[in-house]
């Protein structure tokens, strides 16, 4: 395992956690930042990865997407608060298992990690019940995701027919009317944040309530409530579907032409356009046709491939389109066009 997280204090707590839950995990590193902490798993090449998504240098879901490009098999586990995660866990699609929110406790880091050690290995007869609850949670994110999905695209019967499936899942999951009533509060906050971030003229009577949810006595209005304020966001998704996330998104494209050269992340991103870092990644995709990283990648590979033809060292070239890492440049470059540059290089060279 590595741990990455820009608070020494999470780090120490981290590993004095696992070593008191007795957990079958080796640390093998760990870093402060997203760049030393992509060093570190290209060294260690760990099976599990925990991460904070806000880290400097690059941040946790750039982090994710680079390490996949050498570590597709490993394990993701994102360290988050709910402004900046909660909303999109499992719906990024970057190989995250499992996510540990804030406060973090003992408890959730066991859990979390037994759940993802139950993935990996041989489930044990004896814990049938929680790999039940597991498949349930898995399931649930899964139609999340599906929902995040689409209200990006307005489609409302979507949205609809996801939300039926996330309600029943938490009838199944909790064991409490307290229970049912914190998660539906909880999911309709996640919808909500998604809302807020696609339809920014919401009105503020349109925000869920707590005090609402709380009064309401029985199972079947705790539904029906969520029925209601899930109907009233695909409203106003069908009237509110516009162009405009495409000028946000041709906004960053110019950005990005610009300033490729940089490390910068979803977060810088995000932050230019007022934007949720995990709702920018979800939306990039689906507006561009590729994850930030891939367009990103290509772009520098492009740039690479005219600075090779211009006679430029590779050692030069990896530094002047944002690599920092030599050895680093020459796998990506070596796995999106198949050979490495100086192989590049000297077959242009012979076409020429």
């Amino acid at each position: 395992m590595v741990i990455i997280d820009d608070e020494y204090i999470v780090v120490e707590g981290l590993k004095a956690i696992i070593a008191r839950a007795n957990l079958d995990y080796e640390i093998v590193g760990f870093a402060y930042d997203g760049l030393s902490g992509l060093d570190v798993i290209r060294d260690t090449r760990p099976d599990v990865v925990i991460t904070d998504i806000r880290i400097p240098g690059l941040d946790g879901l750039s982090l994710i997407e680079e390490a996949r490009e050498f570590l597709p098999d490993t394990a993701f586990i994102v360290i988050s608060g709910f402004n900046e995660f909660e909303y999109a866990r499992k719906a990024l699609s970057l190989g995250v298992k499992a996510y540990i929110d804030k406060p973090i406790s003992k408890e959730k880091v066991t859990e979390v990690l037994l759940a993802v050690e139950k993935e990996r290995t041989k489930i044990h007869p004896q814990h049938k019940e929680d790999e039940t609850r597991l498949l349930l949670r898995q399931d649930t994110n899964m139609h999340l995701q599906a929902v995040i999905a689409s209200m990006i695209k307005a489609e409302s019967d979507s949205i609809k027919n996801h939300s039926e499936q996330i309600l029943c899942n938490i009838g199944k999951l909790s064991d409490s009317l307290e229970a049912y009533r914190g998660e539906c509060f909880q999911f309709l906050c996640v919808v909500m944040g998604v809302f807020q971030d696609h339809e920014r003229q919401m009105e503020r009577v349109d925000m869920v309530s707590y005090s609402e949810i709380r009064d309401l006595a029985s199972y079947e209005k705790i539904e029906q409530y969520v029925r209601q304020r899930i109907c009233k966001i695909t409203e106003k998704l069908e009237a509110a579907k516009s162009g405009s996330s495409n000028r946000t998104i041709l906004h960053l494209l110019e950005y990005i032409s610009e300033h490729f050269c940089e490390p910068i992340g979803l977060n810088e991103l995000a932050e230019k356009v007022k934007m949720n870092p995990a709702y920018l990644c979800i939306l990039f995709k689906e507006e561009v046709g590729c994850s930030y990283i891939k367009y990103l990648t290509s772009l520098r590979i492009k740039h690479a491939k005219e600075l090779l033809l211009d006679g430029k060292k590779v050692v030069e070239i990896s530094e002047m389109i944002g690599y920092n890492d030599y050895r680093y440049f020459c796998e990506i470059f070596k796995k999106n066009v198949g050979m490495t540059p100086n192989e590049y290089k000297r077959c242009v060279q012979n076409v020429v």
